[in-house]
């Protein structure tokens, strides 16, 4: 999901609050992605 997307539905002026505020979130999703990544590519 866009992050001017995810900022205007909390209503937030400016993404970069979101991403401020929820940079933890966006670091576990980092984790799970490389995680799928990595069983698609078989390691």
């Amino acid at each position: 999901m866009p992050v001017h997307v995810v900022a205007a539905r909390f209503g937030h002026a400016d993404p970069s609050i979101t991403l401020r505020v929820y940079a933890h979130v966006i670091r576990a999703a980092e984790a799970s992605a490389a995680d799928i990544f990595a069983q698609a590519i078989g390691e």
